[in-house]
């Protein structure tokens, strides 16, 4: 018999699950279209589609009618049902609103008392409540920032974004932001509206860039290579090319732009300098290594000093420090398989993950709460992720391709890039200036170094 995780239902064949966002959405993700079927007799469930709103009259067949509509003389509903009846009887109710004649009426009474958009009827069904949209419709309602307000809400977006026509989704201003793709010996640039592609950079074809990242301060791509064992980087305006250390072997690096290190996960969690220069002796610090269980991918969050990694060992699970490793708290350690990608949202102050074992992706707010799980059976070998505006991208090792899909519901994958070669490490690099973002800073090594002589670590 098929089990189902608490937040999917199985589909009427019993040969899938369906997250209960799906059903009866307007498309059929069950093979055989049962998550479609039926919908229009559908009530209130949770996951499922709401009825009619407060101010609406719900025809027969499962579509609403605007209630000013409902006895004016004139079917509206398909079937008829919004004449007739009990049409000819008086409005006499006390509603704190609108009355309306009802061909049915409510038990005991023909008349019915309606809201305004964006109310609803309480229980005595005459007085009317605000609908708060922002709590029930989640992310649903906007892509960043929901303000409610008496019968409506408006969305906003945080600096740097701009607000769509269709007042909901918020867009990056400025340039065109880009995907930078490690492809074997090559890093890709793809443009994540135009979709054009760039060679970047390129290493000798029997090395392999693995993990990646990038400092947006001095416009230098960082990357482990594993046929050297040593930490790359590449200035992307002269072409220069140096060795930061060597002695390494990581699945994962991560750029500290605000306070100039770079970390790395080998067992354990360790950083060196930016500005370092391989000179024969390694020249880094060990920022954590008791209490770790594999750890793998790893995120920073340089403006307030934290970093996040996963740890795929005997209890896989969600960890945070701060960027000296004197603070640690686990932020999520239940239903996790084997977290291999991580990817931070600050817009919307989520991480997400991609979970090889599972077959999932998932996100999570950033103190560990509301967390959301997507059954996906397509998610294979994910490698490195990254978040952008409304999509999650991700390198996925076994298809040779880069994909992307629509980071709340999961839907609308494609297929961004496949070359002849497995990608590893991806990034999403935008043009936004981080000087702006200076005043606000928590980073205590963004300013001289912190007054150390050599590595600083922030403590925020």
């Amino acid at each position: 018999h098929l089990s189902c995780p608490r937040t999917h239902v199985p589909c009427r064949d019993g040969t899938e699950c369906v997250a209960q966002e799906y059903m009866c959405d307007g498309e059929k993700d069950c093979g055989d279209g049962s998550d479609e079927d039926g919908c229009a007799q559908l009530c209130d469930t949770p996951g499922l589609p709401a009825p009619c709103q407060g101010h609406e009259y719900p025809c027969g067949l499962g579509t609403c009618l605007n209630a000013s509509l409902v006895c004016d003389g004139r079917q509206d509903c398909a079937d008829g049902s919004d004449e007739g009846g009990n049409c000819s009887v008086p409005c006499q109710r006390s509603c704190a609103r609108l009355c309306y004649p009802s061909p049915q009426g409510p038990p005991l009474s023909p008349q019915r008392c309606w809201c305004d958009p964006g109310y609803r009827l309480t229980e005595d069904g005459l007085s009317c409540m605000d609908i708060d949209e922002c709590t029930e419709q989640g992310e649903g309602a906007c892509s960043q920032t929901c303000l409610n307000a008496p019968g409506s809400y408006s969305c906003g977006c945080l600096p740097g974004y701009l607000l769509e026509p269709d007042g909901r989704v918020c867009k990056l201003t400025g340039p065109e932001p880009m995907l930078l793709v490690a492809v074997q010996s090559e890093v890709l640039s793809y443009g994540l509206r135009s979709g054009r592609e760039e060679l970047l950079l390129a290493t000798d074809k029997d090395r392999v860039i693995f993990s990646l990242d990038y400092d947006l301060v001095e416009r230098k791509v960082f990357w482990m290579d594993l046929a050297t064992e040593s930490i790359r980087w590449q200035d992307l305006d002269s072409g220069k090319k140096g060795t930061l250390v060597k002695g390494v072997r990581s699945d994962c690096i991560a750029v500290d732009w605000l306070g100039r290190n770079l970390y790395w996960t080998d067992g354990h969690v360790l950083a060196t300098r930016l500005g370092a220069a391989w000179r024969g002796i390694p020249e880094y610090t060990v920022v954590m290594d008791g209490d770790l269980d594999q750890p793998h991918s790893l995120v920073l969050q340089p403006l307030a000093g934290v970093l996040y990694w996963s740890e795929v060992g005997r209890h896989p699970r969600l960890m945070e420090a701060t960027m000296d490793g004197s603070w640690r708290h686990v932020l999520l350690a239940q239903g996790l398989g084997w977290p291999t990608a991580l990817a931070l949202d600050l817009p919307t102050w989520r991480i997400f993950w991609l979970d090889e074992k599972l077959g999932s992706i998932g996100s999570a707010r950033l103190d560990g709460t509301s967390v959301k799980i997507l059954q996906l059976g397509w998610v294979r070998s994910p490698f490195a992720a990254a978040v952008c505006e409304g999509q999650l991208y991700w390198s996925a090792m076994a298809a040779w391709s880069v994909q992307q899909v629509d980071k709340t519901s999961g839907k609308n994958r494609t297929v961004l890039l496949k070359r002849h070669g497995q990608p590893h490490g991806l990034l999403v690099r935008s043009w936004g200036s981080p000087k702006s973002c200076y005043a606000s800073r928590t980073n205590g090594c963004a300013k001289s170094n912190g007054g150390c002589a050599q590595l600083c670590l922030p403590n925020p």
